[in-house]
């Protein structure tokens, strides 16, 4: 399987979030879909990606495979610890202080496996891997055992990206794109 690079935010770590701390970035809901107008195509359903978590350190050892960064290797393993079917949701999220997170929420199943993993791998870092890309490689600082999981992105526009893609929304205009222009009224 060939990885490649996202550009990763500079000290991602994890953290853990009471999410109700922070405030959720504009993101599109199922009632806020407009009737496309003549020439316009409707959106189309995104296909859902890949997403797993994969166990990696920066160090080399037995079942580990070598990932090449602009700023040195990670060595991450081959099968991943979570995966998509572990979440519930995904969201772009701003702390008070205006840095950007992705938010997940994991499942029950899966935030037993997110606290089991993150109690034994503490100081190592937990890989989030979108259809082969490395997003993030935060570091385990904490037992995870609120079935809840944050790293921090550059900005807004990164943080809604990485999250509709998780939960397999359409893709987002880019910062500053063009909107579809609203449907007229009768």
């Amino acid at each position: 399987m060939q990885l490649t690079l996202r550009k990763l935010a500079p000290a991602l770590v994890v953290v853990t979030l009471a999410l109700a701390g922070c405030k959720t970035a504009p993101t599109k809901t199922s009632g806020d879909t407009a009737t496309p107008q003549a020439g316009q195509e409707a959106a189309k359903p995104a296909a859902a990606a890949s997403v797993d978590f994969y166990l990696a350190q920066k160090q080399p050892g037995a079942g580990m495979r070598e990932i090449a960064l602009p700023d040195g290797k990670l060595y991450m393993q081959t099968v991943p610890v979570l995966t998509r079917a572990d979440l519930t949701d995904a969201a772009a999220l701003v702390d008070r202080q205006g840095q950007n997170f992705v938010g997940l929420r994991f499942s029950e199943a899966g935030a037993r496996k997110l606290n089991d993993v993150s109690t034994k791998n503490v100081g190592n870092m937990l890989a989030l891997v979108i259809d082969q890309e490395l997003v993030a490689a935060p570091l385990i600082g904490e037992p995870l055992n609120r079935g809840v999981l944050a790293f921090g992105v550059a900005s807004a526009q990164a943080a809604s990206e990485i999250a509709a893609k998780i939960r397999g929304d359409a893709a987002v205009p880019p910062a500053g794109g063009a909107a579809p222009a609203p449907a007229a009224k009768p």
